[in-house]
């Protein structure tokens, strides 16, 4: 999932928050003002990762007593002022000061919310052009002539040497037809 949740006591401040997250594209799973709300919400999230962004207190519980029974599959940041942050023990919470600056804000949800989702991978590697797939063959066809290999061996020749080189295919191809390997 990778959005983020936000719980206030101030519904104004939720709203706001909301907007500027909104705004700078990061996913809002919902506001809430109480921390059993909040938690309804999470809840809904079971097993996608996501963001807790709260203020020290809510009308029903302190940050520290949400943090302790918030579902794992949630980070959670803390919004605090200055006297807050002064009698503020806990340390396992990532905090940010009120006045809040946005960029900081977005910054560090945008960090967390990109942790949280899901990784996409592609569908496989890209295409070789036409040129590439050339030198590939032409290589292999001096490895089956020069080496008496088949094809396939000829293949798995050149796959070996690019892994344990760490050049790609097209490179170690280049390095047979120049006489390199």
């Amino acid at each position: 999932m990778g959005g983020v949740l936000i719980a206030c006591k101030d519904s104004g401040m939720c709203d706001k928050l909301s907007h500027t997250l909104a705004a700078a594209g990061i996913d809002v799973l919902g506001t809430a003002t109480k921390g059993a709300s909040a938690l309804q919400k999470a809840a809904r999230y079971y097993g996608n990762k996501g963001v807790l962004l709260c203020s020290y207190a809510m009308s029903d519980m302190t940050a520290s007593e949400l943090y302790r029974i918030k579902p794992d599959n949630f980070e959670m940041v803390v919004l605090l002022t200055a006297r807050q942050r002064a009698i503020f023990t806990d340390g396992d919470m990532l905090c940010l000061n009120i006045p809040i600056n946005r960029s900081d804000l977005i910054d560090t949800l945008r960090m967390l919310t990109e942790q949280a989702a899901p990784k996409v991978h592609p569908a496989g590697p890209e295409p070789r052009s036409e040129s590439d797939r050339e030198i590939i063959f032409r290589a292999k066809a001096l490895l089956m002539e020069r080496n008496n290999m088949s094809e396939p061996d000829a293949h798995r020749f050149l796959q070996k040497q690019s892994m344990n080189s760490g050049q790609t295919l097209v490179s170690v191809a280049l390095s047979i037809l120049n006489g390199v390997l």
